[in-house]
Parts: structure tokens; C-alpha cells; sequence
């Protein structure tokens, strides 16, 4: 093959999975931290409830639920759906004349009066007590039905914290309000304890009507819990992220992203991702450096939720207030296309491989298909225009090499007497003319050099893709390697 280049996508006989899983009615794109940014983009599926715990408690014999019922109604407004959360990083006044407080520990978004003894039984029955009357407001709304779940906070140190430092676990920095008994010196037994009583109130008041979500991992522990992990085996709670981003940024976050491969992509529940920031890095106050541009980072990040197997993909508003961008609402609607088949192949829209190596997370990101391993290929990093999503991460085929993917088998078979469509994204770099050959067809392309990522689209008989088949073969007859984004086939429109 001196002076060729080639691709050969192959279908192989792979074992099919012998059950497959309907994707969630609800999949899609979520909107979040909005500001009414987001109101008018059709693709957008839904929105999130916040509500704070002192805002749904004023006074200890005085629910509040208003702020509750005006967002839910905001969201049939808008014609979408939603999940809510109950946060404490603000609490009730009452809670500090009853709770014994530390007034010197602090953590990102807590009470800036201090830190309550969340093991406390004052503290734990007041929980509890708002997890019910929680339960009952969302069951009898008369927005019920645009409730998707709730996420299952444990509320111990603001929202996410649960575990006392060290330093902070001595009972003498831990003050009693007069007449009020001090708990126990924290362990980490007393919290498995806590959370375990927590689990147990979203559980019982909200399911199983409501689909409870449970968060993938727990500041402070190195993985998820795993008696948590076994109650999402029975069915009875998904998983929610917060900490979605291009890749895991350590080792700490990797460990979630191995959970979300486990439970999400695998289909084993229905999963909920939120980005960490915005794709420029800005989170609150906060600004995250980026190394590649907010069009690329925003993708990429897409890409890996649709990887992990995240049926709703929550985005912040100042990104979704870029769709006016062709880079970013190209993005938008490629998620909200494939979000919710990862375990669907037989309904999938389409499969895709987007190639690249990373650095925590290696391999390439994938949706029912995958790539073979055969030719190195070289590992590309802000390769090709800033302005342009793909270039975060690429691999460059070398001129006479072959690379090989593998489709899923119940998806080419889904495609069998039908219409499909292959697209090759590819950076348009050097020079030359190159094929495509798929089901005994030939496509021809041609490389110009313009320095752009390109797409090259063609039209195929479904039924060539059967387990068995011909697969396709990208033959290049320039001098240039070639630099591939992402290969995928999608369904021909009707089917």
C-alpha cells in the first residue's frame, strides 16, 4: 500500500447484548443556572428547581414551599421538565438554637455563620422532617408531571460535604446552644449512619413515583459508596454528576467517571450529568484555566457525558447563550440527538467514534462503536482552528497504515433493508484526492489544504452494514496523512 492511506471500518460478529434498554422519555439537554438565557432554544428538553433550605423553612413551625411553586410553574410554562434539588447552603435560624456549631469550619458555598452538627438528632429529625414535607408538596403539585427526579442530597456540610477534617473532629470546637446536649465526636461511622438515614427518607417519601438520584461520588471519599452503588442495581435510584468536564482533571474525579461507565453507559439506570463550570471556566466566583477554546472545550465536554452514557446533560446558561454560534449550537444538537441511546443500539439515531488519546481518561470517546486496535496513529492536541469545535484532541493516520472500527451489532442489524449516511470529519490539511469505499461503493474525496476540519458526507445502503458485511475503506492517493475527528453513521431521516 506504498503512498496509500486507508481506513477500514468493520463490522464485526460480535455477541450482541441480550437486552436492550428504551431510552429515557426524558433525555436530552437541561438547562441550568440560566437566567432565562435559555428560554427560547428549541432543543433544550429541560431546566432545574433549586430551592435553599432556610427559603423552604422561615421559621421552625412554618413550611414555605412558594419559591418551590413559582419555578415549577416557570418550567410548564416553558413547556419542559425538570429536576429538583433541596441545597443547604443556606439554612434555617432555628437550626442554630438547636444544633451545636463549629464556627471556624468552612467549605466552598456553606453557611458563612459556621457548620452545624449534622449527626446531631435535633438536626437529623429536622431533615428528615423537611424530606417528607418536600416529598408531599412535589407529589400534590399541580406540576407533578414536569418532575423528573430528585436529586438525593445529604445536606451534612453545605450541599455536597459530609466528612469533619481532622483538625475540626475535636469535640471542645463544637459549641452547644444553651440547654442542648453535644453529639458525639464525629467518625466515619456516625456519617455512613447519616447518610444511610438519608437514603432511606428520599426513598421512602419519594419513591417509587419520583426517580431519586443519587450523586456518583462524595467529596472527601475516593470512589462511591458501595451499599449506595447496590441500591442502584435494584432499580431504585439513578446517578447524578457534578463534575462533568472535558475529562476527569485527577485521579479523584477518574474514579467517578469509571462509576458513570459502570452504571450509566452500561444502561444499568438512567444517569444526570452538570458541568463543573462553563466552557470558559467560570463557576460563581471562581475561574478554571482552559487549554483549549470555550467552542472546543464545550464539545468535547458533550461528547464525553454522551461517552460516559448521561440521558440528561445539564448546561449553563452562559454557554447555551452562545447557540447563536454555529460552533456552539452545532454542539448542542448533536448532544441532544444521541443523549439517552447509549444502551439503545437498535433505536440509536446513529454510532460514532471521536479519536483521540487524553490524558487521564485514555482512548478514544464512543457511541456503538468503537476503534480496533492496529496502526499507531499519531496523537493530535489544538490541532487545526480555535474557532472550530473538533480540534481539542485528533489522531493523524499515517499514509499506507489502516485503522479499524468495529460497529455494534444490533445496531447494524437495526439498519438492514435501510437507508444510512457516513460522515467523516477530517482536518483539511496537505494535498490530494482520496475514496471512500463502503458496501462495494466508491466516494470521492479530495484534500485542499484549506487548514479547515471538513466533514465528508455520503449516502449508503443500511443493509451492506449487517454483521458480516463489506465495511469501508477511506483510501487517500496524496502524499498527506490524515487527520480524522470522528467517523459516524446515523440513520437515513424516516426511519
Amino acid at each position: 500500500m506504498n503512498g496509500l492511506l486507508s481506513i477500514l471500518a468493520v463490522i464485526l460478529c460480535a455477541q450482541a447484548a441480550p437486552g436492550q434498554v428504551a431510552p429515557d422519555p426524558n433525555r436530552g439537554i437541561y438547562a441550568i443556572w440560566t437566567k432565562g438565557l435559555a428560554d427560547h432554544l428549541p432543543f433544550v428538553k429541560g431546566g432545574q428547581v433549586i430551592v435553599q433550605w432556610k427559603q423552604l423553612q422561615p421559621a421552625e413551625d412554618r413550611d414555605d414551599f412558594s419559591q418551590l411553586r413559582d419555578q415549577l410553574e416557570q418550567i410548564a410554562r416553558l413547556g419542559r421538565v425538570t429536576t429538583v434539588q433541596l441545597n443547604a447552603n443556606l439554612q434555617p435560624a432555628f437550626l442554630f438554637g438547636k444544633v451545636p456549631l463549629n464556627r471556624l469550619m468552612f467549605i466552598k458555598e456553606q453557611d458563612s455563620r459556621g457548620t452545624l452538627q449534622y449527626w446531631h438528632p435535633a438536626y437529623v429529625k429536622a431533615y428528615t422532617d423537611l424530606i417528607a414535607a418536600f416529598a408531599r408538596e412535589i407529589k400534590s403539585s399541580p406540576y407533578r408531571s414536569t418532575v423528573i427526579g430528585v436529586r438525593l442530597n445529604y445536606n451534612a456540610i453545605g450541599t455536597e460535604g459530609i466528612v469533619v477534617r481532622p483538625e475540626e473532629r475535636d469535640p471542645a470546637k463544637w459549641v452547644a446552644p444553651p440547654g442542648v446536649e453535644p453529639g458525639p465526636q464525629w467518625t466515619e461511622e456516625i456519617a455512613t449512619a447519616y447518610r444511610r438515614t438519608v437514603e432511606d427518607a428520599f426513598l421512602r417519601n419519594f419513591g417509587p413515583d419520583i426517580r431519586v438520584f443519587l450523586r456518583s461520588g462524595i467529596p472527601g471519599y475516593p470512589g462511591a459508596d458501595p451499599e449506595s452503588l447496590r441500591l442502584v442495581l435494584t432499580g431504585k435510584l439513578g446517578l447524578f454528576t457534578t463534575g462533568s468536564e472535558i475529562e476527569p482533571r485527577n485521579a479523584y474525579m477518574l474514579d467517578r467517571y469509571k462509576t458513570h461507565l459502570g452504571y450509566c453507559r452500561s444502561g444499568k439506570t438512567v444517569c444526570y450529568a452538570e458541568s463543573f463550570a462553563d466552557a470558559t471556566g467560570t463557576h460563581g466566583s471562581l475561574q478554571d484555566r482552559r487549554w483549549c477554546s470555550p467552542e472546543q472545550w464545550n464539545y468535547w465536554r458533550l461528547l464525553s457525558d454522551l461517552n460516559q452514557g448521561f440521558s440528561m446533560i445539564g448546561v449553563y446558561g452562559a454557554d447555551l447563550a452562545n447557540a447563536g454560534e454555529p460552533e456552539y449550537r452545532a454542539a448542542f444538537e448533536f448532544a441532544a440527538r444521541y443523549a439517552g441511546y447509549h444502551a439503545s443500539p437498535a433505536v440509536s439515531p446513529g454510532a460514532w467514534v471521536a479519536l483521540r488519546e487524553g490524558s487521564m481518561l485514555k482512548g478514544d470517546y464512543t457511541f456503538l462503536m468503537r476503534r480496533l486496535e492496529g496502526a499507531p496513529m499519531k496523537l493530535e492536541q489544538k490541532v487545526g482552528p480555535d474557532n472550530q469545535r473538533f480540534g481539542a484532541w485528533a489522531l493523524t493516520l499515517a499514509k499506507g497504515e489502516q485503522a479499524k472500527f468495529a460497529l455494534d451489532p444490533d445496531f447494524a442489524r437495526s439498519l438492514a433493508g435501510k437507508k444510512a449516511a457516513v460522515r467523516m470529519t477530517f482536518l483539511d490539511q496537505g494535498s490530494g484526492a482520496f475514496a471512500v469505499r463502503i458496501a462495494n461503493r466508491k466516494f470521492p474525496g479530495k484534500v485542499s489544504n484549506s487548514g479547515r476540519w471538513k466533514t465528508l458526507e455520503f449516502e449508503i445502503d443500511g443493509a451492506s452494514l449487517a454483521v458480516g458485511g463489506d465495511g469501508a475503506q477511506i483510501v487517500t492517493e496524496g502524499e498527506s496523512d490524515l487527520t480524522l475527528h470522528m467517523l459516524e453513521i446515523v440513520r437515513g431521516s424516516g426511519q
